[in-house]
């Protein structure tokens, strides 16, 4: 019967995964809800090697790349998450962490001429994982999953729509699932926090795809879908505006 209901979820089963590991984990750390954004990382890393299999041990296509990137955006956002950081050491990091993210997602080139390669589209792609994060620390509460699973919604379809690899759509919708999962399992709880450890592995997932889609496919469609979906990330709401002018 379970291998019955797996088969009828088809191209749908890793979103599927992401969604209810992302969920129960929420559940089983109700206990301890700083630590909310950990079940969004352990749905997103479910639904991504549910796609890549063993192909994520020796990465070799830029979209196989982006189950590390969010592992490494995991920890990084565990270590930062009980830092208080100033206007000027939250730019620091930003800067300091869409780089070697850009980095990694351009093929992590190491010779010369492999950097002198992608020396032209590299500050496109950092300016990428710096727009994702231009929401960093001013959401609160569960906020950034429900902006990821909007983001990861928005660039699903855009992508779909656009006439995008299948691959890429599944990737964006994984995303939004597991940011959805986190969201739903905390709704209606004041106390529950997504932090670091969720926000920043949720927007590498979000960006990661985005850029590996518009490197793999780049026709004005899904360059403009891709952008879409950051932008969601990105723009602040009403009431963080109204915040910023008081």
């Amino acid at each position: 019967m379970i291998e019955a209901a797996i088969a009828l979820l088809g191209p749908w089963r890793s979103p599927a995964l992401a969604f209810a590991v992302a969920f129960v984990a929420t559940l089983l750390l109700r206990p301890a809800p700083a630590m909310a954004g950990v079940a969004a990382v352990l749905g997103l890393l479910a639904g991504l090697f549910d796609v890549f299999g063993v192909m994520i041990v020796t990465p070799r296509m830029l979209p196989e790349r982006l189950p590390w990137l969010v592992l490494a955006a995991a920890l990084v956002g565990l270590a930062l998450q009980p830092a208080e950081l100033g206007a000027r050491a939250r730019a620091a990091l930003l800067v300091g962490l869409a780089l070697p993210a850009s980095w990694w997602m351009l093929g992590a080139p190491r010779s010369p001429a492999d950097l002198m390669r992608v020396a032209l589209l590299a500050p496109a792609v950092a300016a990428a994982f710096a727009l994702a994060l231009a929401q960093w620390r001013r959401d609160r509460g569960a906020l950034p999953a429900w902006r990821a699973a909007a983001a990861g919604a928005v660039l699903a379809v855009g992508l779909s729509l656009a006439g995008a690899p299948a691959l890429f759509v599944g990737l964006a919708a994984c995303v939004a699932a597991a940011a959805s999962g986190v969201a739903l399992g905390v709704a209606g709880r004041e106390d529950a926090r997504i932090g670091d450890a969720g926000t920043l592995p949720l927007a590498a997932g979000i960006t990661g795809t985005a850029v590996a889609a518009g490197l793999a496919w780049p026709t004005a469609t899904v360059l403009a879908a891709a952008l879409l979906g950051l932008l969601v990330l990105a723009l602040p709401l009403p009431d963080q505006s109204k915040e910023s002018r008081a």
